[in-house]
């Protein structure tokens, strides 16, 4: 069977577990157990398709007749939930296989979850089963599937009577933050259309469950809550796939710095263990959050705004102070708030009778003002004719018991909302616990200030996403390694051996010689010009600087000389295993700015390209930014723009503007380097990378390139630069 053929089978495996024509349910019962109420939630949906209990301890289950196992039914069903235990579980499961039955959700714990061999074996036995036969199975240790489009409730929670059905999906490994979704979802107003706990994710993961909603046409907006992830790669592609098409909202849990200290490089110090999910997300637009509320309120967003145009938001609240407020969390969000044009804010003044030029965010100089008449609906019809508005945002005190004032208001903003070309949110200026929410398809309401204008951000960034082309990826072209290299041994290679490979992929260091005695080192000094800085090359002294193994500034021959003796000296105290082979010379670099790049493996993801604040700061001034490599152009400038150093790159107290363009071009070659040798190289450090004045380029004075001690291949990739 050929890969193509087995990709289509699962994806038919996993239409019949999302969109199955008919269920059985082992284990069922007229009970209040799992099997019980798996049985009633999936009658009470109103499925259009057969569902059979099968119990053999039942002769009748809800009235209608049970069958003793798998094969006595009438004929396979598209789908099986097994509410047995683990150690009842792969009878019927086998049985259903050899009848061909096409997924299964299985909501057993006692798998990977109980973090012994024997539930390693258990899981272990569940995929196998499941490869041979081409099933997709939901599970182990979950709570099951809901499908309210569908009708399907393959699930054993207790479903709301209230619980209305709309566009959001959630697919989440915790089946216990479904239970949060829900319950302050429906508080919301929120829809939902499948509620998917993956649990264990030993078969079918959230990458297949994001790829297959990305296509559901019942499906507007997707929520995914996850711990971690089988194949990073596949989740990546499943995120990307997805936001080309709609809003992908996600909420990581188990956020730690733990495995930092164990870095060799810089780099890998720099690089957290979730800065790679913080890439996948960024490269996708994919709305990152960090709390439930957050979730509900950027998914409700999603569902009920379209995207803006633009980037350039405009806000106006009855009250002073909390327009001040907005504009400080706004910002805080990174929303961009333009000055209003005169003659806007004129046709402003002369609705609500006061002369004045009003700001971004706006006062509207007491509710009465804004009250009378229908003053918001023409307020909002003039800032809707703006072109230099993108996106609006109204900031009021969302009442549970309101007032006859914010009554007007909200009748007039629910009226003329839907009549914007551009998108308006009602933000309320503290958390609101509505008494009765307004219905799903309803204006924008957002529940808290803070949360509803990084939704509103979010909703912002995946229109630009959606708006930009993603350029294609660049070519892998075959290529024989250096032959005198050894990147199968793991051992971090010397500064010679590193900077060789990465000028021959035309990164631009300082001019070098590598020499092995003293004498030698005074004659290439003399050729390179002073002053010079003088480095031991050493094998595994990693860190030159602490073993005080590098001399800067020498002016002079003697000088030259005086410093390799003084090196020799230094390393023999601070690393007396390490032998030094010779001496790396290389002329001083004066004047521009210094940055840190590198590169570090993800096992999950692949090669991060890293850039941010370098030479002694890299380790102290938390400023840096990560992408997935390769990046382009556009990719490189953006992370040179998240960092606090990019003032300085831009001349900050009158010091002279850098090369900012030969700084993309050094971090994109190095980001395709990394990509093409895929998992050969663990990290590469370069710092300092001195970034000179406008047009004079980037000089590299330090390389670092630790390989990951795999086997390597015949031929590797490469990419000419």
């Amino acid at each position: 069977m050929d890969r193509e053929i087995a990709r289509q089978i699962d994806r038919a495996a996993l239409g019949a577990l999302l969109k199955p024509r008919s269920v059985a349910v082992v284990g069922a019962s007229d009970r209040g157990n799992v099997g019980g109420r798996i049985y009633r939630n999936m009658v009470a949906s109103g499925f259009a398709g057969p569902v059979w209990p099968v119990n053999p301890k039942y002769r009748t289950v809800g009235g209608v007749r049970c069958w003793p196992d798998i094969a006595a039914l009438p004929e396979p069903p598209d789908c099986v939930a097994l509410a047995v235990p683990h150690a009842a579980l792969f009878g019927p499961l086998e049985a259903a296989a050899a009848r061909g039955v096409p997924s299964a959700v299985v909501v057993a714990d006692g798998f990977a979850d109980h973090n012994s061999s024997a539930g390693r074996a258990r899981q272990r036995r569940l995929q196998h089963l499941a490869a041979a036969h081409g099933m997709a199975i939901s599970g182990p240790n979950c709570m099951g599937i809901v499908g309210l489009h569908h009708r399907l409730a393959t699930a054993f929670t207790n479903l709301p009577k209230d619980l209305v059905k709309g566009g959001v999906s959630v697919v989440s490994q915790s089946g216990g933050l479904i239970n949060a979704t829900l319950e302050l979802g429906i508080n919301r107003g929120l829809g939902f259309n499948y509620l998917i706990s993956s649990g264990n994710e030993a078969v079918v993961t959230s990458a297949d469950y994001i790829a297959w909603l990305a296509d559901d046409p019942d499906t507007a907006v997707i929520v995914n809550i996850i711990e971690g992830v089988r194949d990073g790669r596949a989740y990546r592609d499943a995120l990307a796939r997805a936001a080309a098409k709609k809003p992908v909202v996600v909420l990581k849990l188990g956020r730690t710095d733990a495995g930092r200290a164990a870095a060799v490089a810089h780099t890998g110090a720099l690089a957290s263990p979730e800065a790679a999910f913080d890439a996948v997300f960024r490269e996708s637009a994919i709305a990152q959050v960090d709390t439930i509320d957050a979730m509900i309120e950027s998914a409700n967003l999603f569902s009920k705004a379209k995207p803006p145009g633009g980037d350039r938001v405009f806000i106006l609240s009855v009250s002073g102070g909390a327009a001040v407020l907005a504009g400080d969390l706004a910002r805080k969000a990174g929303l961009r708030l333009p000055k209003l044009a005169p003659a806007t804010s004129d046709a402003l003044g002369k609705i609500l009778g006061v002369s004045r030029r009003f700001a971004n965010p706006m006062d509207v100089v007491g509710a009465p003002r804004l009250v009378a008449g229908d003053n918001l609906t023409r307020c909002l019809r003039v800032l809707d004719r703006d072109p230099a508005i993108d996106a609006i945002a109204l900031v009021l005190v969302v009442q549970r018991e309101i007032s006859a004032s914010h009554r007007v208001l909200h009748r007039q903003f629910h009226a003329v909302a839907p009549t914007m070309k551009t998108p308006v949110v009602m933000v309320s200026e503290m958390t609101w616990h509505p008494a009765q929410a307004p219905g799903p398809g309803g204006p924008m309401v957002a529940a808290t200030l803070d949360d509803g204008l990084a939704a509103l951000r979010q909703l912002i960034d995946h229109g630009a996403h959606r708006r930009r082309a993603r350029p294609p990826m660049p070519r892998r072209r075959r290529s024989l390694p250096p032959p005198d290299l050894d990147l199968a041994s793991g051992r971090p290679l010397t500064e010679p051996e590193s900077t060789a490979i990465l000028e021959g992929q035309g990164l631009p260091f300082a001019p070098w010689e590598y020499v092995e005695t003293a004498a030698a080192a005074a004659r290439a000094a003399g050729r390179l010009g002073f002053p010079v800085a003088v480095k031991a090359v050493a094998g595994g002294l990693a860190h030159k600087t602490e073993a005080g193994a590098v001399a800067l500034g020498i002016t002079s021959a003697a000088g030259v000389r005086r410093a390799c003796a003084a090196i020799d000296e230094a390393v023999a105290q601070a690393a007396p295993d390490r032998r030094i082979q010779g001496y790396m010379i290389q002329g001083m670099v004066t004047g521009g700015v210094e940055m840190i790049l590198g590169t570090v493996y993800d096992p999950q993801f692949g090669p991060l390209l890293m850039v941010g604040a370098g030479g002694t700061l890299a380790e102290i001034a938390d400023d840096t930014a990560l992408a997935l490599a390769p990046v382009d152009a556009r990719q490189a400038r953006a992370m040179i723009r998240g960092l606090k150093a990019d003032r300085l790159l831009r001349g900050a107290r009158g010091a002279p503007t850098a090369d900012r363009a030969a700084l993309v071009d050094v971090m994109v070659r190095l980001s395709r380097f990394a990509w093409a040798q895929g998992q050969e190289i663990a990290e590469i450090d370069l710092n300092p990378v001195m970034v000179l004045p406008k047009g004079q380029g980037v000089r590299i004075v330090d390389a670092l390139i630790v390989p990951r001690g795999r086997p390597r291949p015949a031929g590797r990739a490469n990419l000419a630069p």
